[in-house]
């Protein structure tokens, strides 16, 4: 299939952006193969922040401590394989019994003195400009627990540039109630699942301590509505239910669930249904009734991604870049 000369020539501009802003490095080698994922640790800035940062406390990495150097065929591998993981699977994300890493209602005046990036932000998430305040408080604050795919967006132009991203586990995000991370706290950036790629994906930044293409997850959305996730704070061994919304002061500490996904995993190459791990017991609390398949924000689906196991629902179709992001960001 013929690539559009345009969107070569947009990948490329925006390459070059975030080598230029410093948010693409030398530290990953870039393979000729598919389209570009682009890596942002915790703490980084990215290209076309949407908004100041809402995230709360300091930024501190979940990715595990791997002391052993990676081969230059490690760092340049493409991001082919992830492992799909529930959105509601207990221990996916992280969290501290009523500490919030992400203050909504700042992120909401910061959306309410712009309305064109309010606009634009609306325009992802698939809801009214004025809508967007119930929208926001309806998220739940959390971390990531793994090194995780997502869509991000960047706001330049007066519009949303989606282009595809790994997020550093330890990223403070908000999700909806079917798990799927939603907004990227540190900018302000709407979040959307993962789009196929074509050819599969070559990573380009600067890759943290941990980081390896075979060990990043894509988060898929619960089959249905939930009340409440299941965290762990691995730091203090504690698990904790909160209830979805932003308001953490009900978050309640239960026991270790009978299986959990502590620290999610790859899924080997092969089979999917014989490689998949066994299906997680659900949170503490009762899911309301299914609500719409197709959960708020999530543009129409593109069928077989480039994740094992083929479809992943909530997938978007669209794969654009963005075009000349500013430098700096979230």
């Amino acid at each position: 299939m013929r690539i559009p000369t345009r969107t070569l020539v947009t990948a490329c501009v925006l390459s070059v952006a975030l080598l230029a802003a410093g948010c693409a490095g030398a530290g990953v080698k870039q393979t000729r193969v598919g389209d570009l994922v682009f890596l942002q640790a915790v703490g980084e800035r990215g290209p076309g922040p949407f908004t100041d940062s809402a995230a709360t406390g300091p930024a501190a990495s979940e990715s595990p401590r791997i002391g052993a150097k990676m081969s230059a065929g490690e760092l340049a591998a493409p991001l082919r394989a992830a492992r799909t993981v529930s959105g509601a699977t207990p221990g996916l994300y992280r969290g501290t019994p009523r500490v919030a890493r992400c203050d909504v209602e700042r992120h909401i005046r910061y959306l309410a003195a712009d309305p064109a990036r309010a606009d634009a932000f609306a325009g992802v998430v698939g809801v009214r400009r004025a809508a967007l305040p119930a929208y926001l408080r309806g998220l739940t604050p959390v971390v990531l627990g793994a090194d995780t795919r997502v869509t991000n967006h960047a706001y330049q132009g007066r519009r949303a540039d989606d282009y595809q991203a790994v997020l550093q586990a330890g990223t403070a995000v908000l999700v909806d109630d079917r798990g799927l991370p939603r907004v990227r706290c540190a900018c302000g950036n709407p979040l959307a699942p993962p789009a196929p790629t074509r050819g599969g994906a070559s990573a380009r930044g600067t890759p943290w301590p941990g980081y390896r293409p075979n060990k990043v997850i894509v988060v898929s959305p619960a089959p249905r509505a939930v009340t409440s996730l299941t965290l762990v704070d691995s730091g203090h061994r504690t698990w904790t239910e909160r209830r979805t919304g932003q308001d953490v002061r009900r978050d309640r500490v239960v026991p270790p669930p009978a299986q959990a996904t502590a620290s999610p995993s790859p899924t080997p190459r092969g089979d999917p249904a014989r490689t998949a791990p066994p299906t997680p017991a659900a949170p503490p609390r009762t899911p309301t009734a299914p609500s719409a398949a197709r959960a708020p924000g999530t543009p129409g689906t593109a069928g077989v991604s480039d994740v094992p196991g083929g479809s992943v629902s909530g997938v978007p179709g669209g794969a654009g870049t963005p075009g000349r992001p500013a430098a700096g960001g979230a």
